[in-house]
């Protein structure tokens, strides 16, 4: 059984551990958690997914971080965290973006979203070690949007 809950401002940092499974910089990770919207998947009551969401402007959000304990991958767990996401944030937003690396870009696509813009030299620029995706560095920051 699986339930999603939206976490208190006390208690976001409790999932650290998860959120740096999507973004390895603790520092990189505290800049928006204090500004998003954190969620939680449980299964089975353990924490399985998180994601935050922030304000990204005019009518749109961002999905900052998504991430799924390791060993609980491949259960459909992201998928279900992007769908109850799409309906929570449609009562508030028009459109939600998601920045992530070349590597991640057909599981977003699979859920709808759209190529929308670059950041060239990202990863390279903000973070102080080279980050590796299925063993292929990240460098640029690949903006993809969808409706919501």
């Amino acid at each position: 059984m699986t339930e999603i809950v939206k976490v208190e401002e006390s208690h976001k940092a409790d999932y650290m551990a998860l959120f740096l499974l999507a973004d390895p910089s603790e520092k990189m990770v505290a800049k928006y958690l204090g500004r998003g919207d954190v969620y939680v998947l449980f299964a089975d009551g353990a924490p399985a997914c998180v994601a935050v969401v922030t304000d990204y402007g005019p009518g749109t959000c961002e999905l900052k971080n998504l991430a799924t304990d390791e060993a609980l991958q491949n259960r459909g767990y992201a998928g279900q965290m992007l769908r109850y996401l799409f309906a929570v944030c449609a009562d508030r937003y028009e459109a939600m973006y998601v920045g992530t690396s070349v590597q991640m870009i057909p599981f977003y696509e699979r859920f709808g979203f759209v190529p929308s813009h670059r950041v060239e030299n990202f990863f390279v620029d903000f973070y102080p070690e080279p980050i590796f995706e299925n063993g292929v560095q990240c460098v640029d920051m690949e903006y993809l949007k969808r409706r919501l």
